[in-house]
């Protein structure tokens, strides 16, 4: 089209064009101009750009890149108008077959023939190890994978890339397509292809019914503890709780619900996702204990502010972590992140609980440094020490507020330093406190 809306206005595009090719050339940036025109398939600014009558950008300008976003956006006359335009026409595989990979990744089947079908200087159908292949199956297109695969020449193998079609389409959920490439005739991928990279990946995501798939597949099926019980971390990590029961209860091989040392407990904490986290401390074999890597889950979970399950660990019937352990490390991470009401449930626990000046006051200089007031009051008031940081913490703690000595950087985040002036009120106005308070406020 000629015109365009704007409000009330119509206007017509070419004259635009034309109007500002009075002062600028027509191939000015190495044809930006015909590129932008190319990608958004604006075919008469196209033809109008390339016979502009002096300076006119050549068609083939920045190694064909107007011929690849053409093909990118779907733009069948464009790529048409350059691949035959009659001097400096890009080549139909320009930048070694890259307009047929955006074809294919964008579904555009008629491009890809087109170029496919050339008359010279064609693309190979596995060009660039194939990634157009990839592409289509990643984005689901199945048509455009079979026409790839049924190519009568340079045709890609459909277990290409060790088999990274079909764990592209796995990963985005497209089970026709993976059910296609499984059952090719020929040089089909193994669904165990990478370890079972396809099953670890569909896991990740959530993609039920192309895990169950791949785990029935007649042969080379995957098993559901490759890589060590990948696939069932990777579930819980995102909380797929249906995902994680799946695998956990498949009747061979099934993973271990404490595998890499509970490293699926740990993700799910992390992460905030409660249900699973108590999915697998129930398990009733091999179930990760509460505390285990030294209580990592309940550490990070303090750390990410999930309540819920620094709560839920804190309380679990067996092997619960202490609330003070690595010397209180749970405390440190949520105050220095500005956790209030972790931090407040760690100070109130009632066994083992965090001390507010731990590690000669670490979590008081987190929270200070990165600005949080309420924490810094809170810590302030459960102190015990009589002192707010031990003499050398104290000296190092100054000397980076006052000169920003590097070494001092370990206790202050880089992005912390409008909060630097905050800490050195806090130091100075505590100590006075501390000095002038009762003695038995020090017990």
């Amino acid at each position: 089209m000629r015109a365009v809306h704007y409000g009330s206005q119509r206007i017509d595009r070419l004259a635009l064009v034309r109007a500002a090719l009075k002062t600028a050339r027509a191939d000015c940036q190495d044809g930006y101009a015909l590129i932008r025109a190319a990608h958004a398939g604006s075919e008469d600014t196209v033809r109008l750009l390339l016979e502009w009558r002096e300076h006119a950008p050549r068609a083939v300008c920045q190694h064909g890149e107007a011929l690849v976003k053409a093909a990118e956006g779907g733009h069948e006359a464009v790529v048409r108008l350059l691949l035959e335009w009659r001097v400096h026409a890009p080549r139909a595989d320009c930048q070694h077959g890259e307009a047929l990979v955006k074809a294919a990744e964008g579904g555009h089947e008629a491009i890809v023939r087109l170029l496919l079908e050339w008359r010279e200087h064609a693309p190979r159908a596995d060009c660039q190890d194939c990634d157009a292949l990839i592409s289509a199956a990643r984005y689901g297109h199945e048509s455009l994978v079979r026409l790839l695969l049924e190519w009568r020449e340079h045709a890609p193998r459909a277990d290409c890339q060790d088999g990274q079609a079909l764990i592209s389409a796995a990963v985005n959920g497209h089970e026709t397509m993976v059910r296609l490439l499984l059952e090719w005739k020929d040089h089909a991928p193994r669904a165990d292809c990478l370890e079972g990279k396809a099953l670890v990946w569909a896991a990740l995501y959530g993609q039920e019914a192309i895990v169950r798939l791949l785990l029935e597949w007649k042969e080379h099926a995957p098993r559901a503890d490759c890589q060590n019980g990948q696939a069932l971390i990777s579930a819980a990590a995102n909380g797929h709780e249906t995902m994680v029961r799946l695998l956990l209860e498949w009747r061979e091989h099934a993973p271990h619900a404490d595998c890499q040392d509970g490293e699926a407990l740990f993700f799910a904490a992390a992460n905030g996702h409660e249900t699973t986290v108590r999915l697998l401390l129930e398990w009733k074999e091999h179930a990760p204990q509460a505390d285990c890597r030294g209580g990592e889950a309940f550490m990070v979970a303090a750390e990410n502010g999930h309540e819920g399950n620094v709560r839920l660990l804190l309380e679990w019937k067996e092997h619960a972590p202490w609330a003070d352990c690595q010397d209180g490390q749970a405390l440190i991470y949520a105050a220095k992140e500005g956790h209030e009401a972790i931090v407040r449930l760690l100070l109130g626990w009632s066994a083992h609980a965090p001390r507010a000046d731990c590690r000669h006051g670490e979590a008081l200089v987190a929270a200070a440094a990165n600005g949080h007031k309420v924490v810094v009051r809170l810590l302030i008031q459960n102190w015990r020490s009589p002192h707010l940081l031990h003499e050398e913490e104290m000296e190092l703690v100054m000397e980076a507020l006052d000169s920003a000595n590097p070494e001092g950087r370990y206790y202050i985040e880089d992005d912390a330093a409008d909060n630097f002036e905050l800490l050195r009120v806090i130091v100075r106005e505590f100590a006075a406190w501390m000095a002038a308070r009762p003695a038995w406020l020090a017990r």
